[in-house]
């Protein structure tokens, strides 16, 4: 993901950031279709639209178009595509990590997407425009899909003084609750439930509350936190989230 404020600082596209986060991507994408580009000296004012002028409203939509179908698991040539105009940068490193990530996770068959995640994510740790998230998904990748807790863990704690530094508290959400652990469970499942909340991340507060039903077993408020997460599984469209996969809520 790259960092919100370059998305905020746009009124155009801060609403489908918006969108995004509240799980209606197809309206996110619709938005930035028809949201023109920023007026430049050197841009005519009869050719300014969407598109290869416009990077940053690029680079919104195929996170956009990646998150949806990350979440849905719908067809994922339009993420790609989505990921071929970016070009060679780091967000695309990202966006087509998290991609294969996924794909390895739900033994889906991606063709094309046969790199190794979690190299794929420590090629951009140093990126700026990317902040935490790279180190969030390198940590996640290591710990699933390696096995390896201790390197996680200690990512996973970098990920989240990175979060607190920043004000980042999507991000710290995710810390919170891959930290959680013994005595700390249920509490850091609950933060992590109240920061996407505060986040305003509908499908990331979903798959945290079905996290936290888990943790807290038979009991009268789980029960009611699983029939919250079907009505949003239902109405967005997650599939998967019924399916209570443990990679990365």
């Amino acid at each position: 993901m790259t960092l919100d404020e370059a998305y905020m600082s746009r009124p155009d596209l801060a609403v489908a950031r918006h969108l995004q986060r509240a799980g209606q991507w197809d309206l996110a994408l619709a938005h930035l279709s028809a949201t023109p580009a920023p007026a430049t000296s050197s841009t005519p004012a009869t050719a300014r639209g969407a598109g290869p002028g416009d990077p940053l409203l690029a680079a919104l939509a195929a996170e956009i178009t990646v998150d949806r179908f990350l979440w849905q698991l719908g067809d994922v040539t339009p993420a790609l595509t989505a990921i071929a105009a970016l070009g060679d940068t780091p967000l695309a490193a990202l966006l087509t990590g998290q991609l294969t990530y996924w794909g390895t996770l739900f033994s889906l068959d991606l063709p094309g997407l046969d790199a190794d995640p979690v190299k794929t994510f420590g090629g951009v740790l140093d990126a700026p425009e990317l902040g935490g998230w790279p180190l969030f998904w390198h940590a996640v990748s290591t710990e699933n899909l390696r096995g390896d807790t201790p390197t996680a863990t200690a990512g996973y704690e970098k990920v989240r003084q990175w979060a607190r530094d920043t004000g980042d508290v999507l991000l710290e959400s995710y810390a919170s609750r891959h930290l959680a652990t013994g005595d700390d469970t249920v509490p850091l499942f609950r933060l992590s439930v109240q920061q996407r909340a505060a986040a305003g991340a509908r499908p990331q507060l979903a798959a945290a509350q079905s996290t936290l039903a888990d943790a807290l077993g038979d009991t009268p408020e789980a029960a009611e936190l699983r029939a919250l997460v079907a009505y949003t599984a239902d109405e967005l469209g997650i599939s998967w989230l019924r399916r209570d996969p443990s990679g990365n809520s």
